[in-house]
């Protein structure tokens, strides 16, 4: 059995013992991943391949899932309906495309009052709050082309925020009501922005909160958060192409909501379309193992999660891995971006 040290292997001293795991995937069809969510961050992962033909390629992306491409042209946008609380959170992961000077709507909360948006404002990369069509400051550099971003909108009456990365960017102390919609993309304005990973919360988020949810990672699953009570939306953008990670997929015009029923659904004349994860290509193609039919190898490898891909054949495969006491949420925030982005 060989023996590789792969990944980030450096947590300094908040490594220790943890509870061993184990989980069988069984058929795994030729071509098809199956994704494998640690409950803790894994210190060492030995996986053996039960198959008789074909190979199992592994990696070490936590990025897994898909992202959602707004049209660049026309009026394209996603729409629901909800009933907002009169404090309340909505969190997402945006990656602009080529900054244009002219103005672009990112976000719009609809309702009792008008004009209640977040805007992204010409090619330095600055960004405004509308709170009933008044204006923040702007805030400039807050995203840059072709790279993600973590966008924390809190509305709490006359207190509302953005934090973008975990860091406080904008204030408006515009007194806020409730809304009864929001709408993502353009408006009539040509715009070219990914989205990703979209929460609702009926609370508005403290510093520490939005910093918290920031620190997870890409990818984090909203149940895991310190106010995942409150939690009443998330739209994960996944269409399944590479795994079945919901019983159903999401479609260029539904992106469903898997917490309760407030669908985003195609409002405009564009289509979107679903683009790869971040670095899952990447990962299979250039930062992968390959173990053979009949093989087990260890990893000595500090991760959160691990795939596997079924390649020329149905595989099966058990994954043991040792645990650390390391939360998954905490890696994002003690080896900074890494594998997530």
């Amino acid at each position: 059995m060989d023996n590789y040290k792969v990944g980030l292997h450096h947590a300094g001293s908040y490594i220790s013992s943890g509870k061993p795991f184990l989980k069988t995937f069984a058929s795994i069809a030729d071509g098809k991943t199956e994704y494998l969510k640690f409950p803790n961050v894994a210190k060492k992962v030995r996986i053996k391949n039960h198959s008789t033909s074909g190979t199992l390629k592994i990696g070490f992306a936590d990025n897994v899932r898909r992202a959602f491409d707004m049209p660049d042209t026309g009026d394209g946008r996603l729409e629901c309906t909800f009933t907002s609380s009169p404090a309340f959170t909505i969190s997402f992961w945006l990656k602009p495309g080529p900054l244009v000077t002219t103005v672009t709507r990112i976000l719009e909360l609809d309702g009792g009052l008008s004009n209640t948006r977040l805007q992204g404002h010409g090619s330095n990369g600055a960004i405004k709050l509308f709170v009933n069509n008044n204006p923040s400051a702007s805030a400039d550099h807050m995203t840059a082309p072709n790279t993600w971003s973590q966008i924390t909108v809190v509305i709490n009456g006359d207190d509302n925020k953005v934090y973008v990365n975990g860091v406080l960017a904008l204030t408006n102390v515009t007194p806020a009501g409730s809304f009864a919609g929001l709408t993502i993309g353009a408006d009539g304005t040509n715009f070219d922005d990914v989205y990703d990973e979209m929460y609702l919360f009926n609370t508005a988020f403290t510093e520490a909160e939005a910093l918290e949810l920031y620190a997870a990672g890409a990818y984090f699953d909203p149940r895991d958060h310190s106010q995942a009570a409150n939690l009443t939306s998330w739209w994960a953008f996944e269409d399944n192409e590479h795994r079945a990670y919901f019983a159903s997929a999401d479609s260029a015009t539904v992106i469903n909501d898997r917490i309760g029923s407030n669908n985003l659904t195609n409002a405009g004349s564009g289509t979107g379309v679903f683009v790869s994860g971040r670095q899952l290509n990447t990962a299979e193609t250039s930062h992968s193992l390959t173990l053979a039919a009949g093989a087990e190898i260890e990893l000595n490898v500090r991760t959160k999660s691990v795939f596997v891909k079924a390649s020329g054949a149905t595989q099966n495969c058990d994954i043991y891995a040792s645990l650390t006491n390391i939360p998954d949420e905490r890696m994002y925030d003690l080896t900074g971006p890494g594998i997530d982005e």
